[in-house]
């Protein structure tokens, strides 16, 4: 790890400005100045030739490790697995809806959740799967609520012939 706060604490302490230890390395002002301000980390030439500059090593320019840090051990997170076949499970899972209307938001997001952690990209599929869900669902709903008013403005015009389909209890009987 780099820290450029430790490159001017050297440069300061050595009592040299910044056009001095651009001169003295070789190395352009406006790279010194992006290196201070931690806009780039020096690799490679650079590194090398501001350490040379200074007479320091290079382990210098590493920030000394923080005692919290060290003593607490961190978990890493589990590894994430490609799982092809479960992708295609959650996919598939929005043809539930031919069962129960509900179905193809509720299953993809019960899979979605319940590999959320272990399964690499599920995240992306699921959201797609279950926004996409959401959508025909309500794009659903809005065409048929469209049809029946277009059928009941066609029934209204032609003398409610066609009202027939929607509300059968509504008509008088006939002989």
């Amino acid at each position: 790890m780099f820290s450029s706060s430790h490159i001017v604490a050297i440069r300061k302490e050595k009592g040299f400005s910044q056009e001095v230890l651009a001169e003295r390395s070789g190395i352009s002002l406006r790279t010194i100045q992006r290196v201070e301000r931690g806009e780039t980390i020096p690799r490679g030439h650079t590194l090398l030739a501001l350490a040379s500059a200074l007479e320091v090593a290079i382990e210098d320019f590493q920030p000394a490790p923080d005692p919290k840090s060290v003593q607490a051990p961190v978990s890493s997170p589990p590894e994430l697995r490609s799982d092809p076949q479960f992708l295609q499970l959650l996919n598939l899972s929005a043809l539930s809806f031919l069962l129960f209307p509900l179905l193809n938001i509720l299953f993809p997001v019960v899979l979605w959740r319940a590999r959320k952690r272990t399964v690499q990209d599920v995240g992306e599929v699921g959201r797609r799967v279950v926004g996409f869900q959401i959508l025909w669902q309500v794009g659903s709903v809005c065409l048929y609520l469209l049809a029946m008013a277009v059928h009941l403005v066609g029934a209204f015009l032609l003398n409610q012939r066609y009202l027939l389909v929607y509300s059968a209890s509504c008509l008088p009987p006939t002989r």
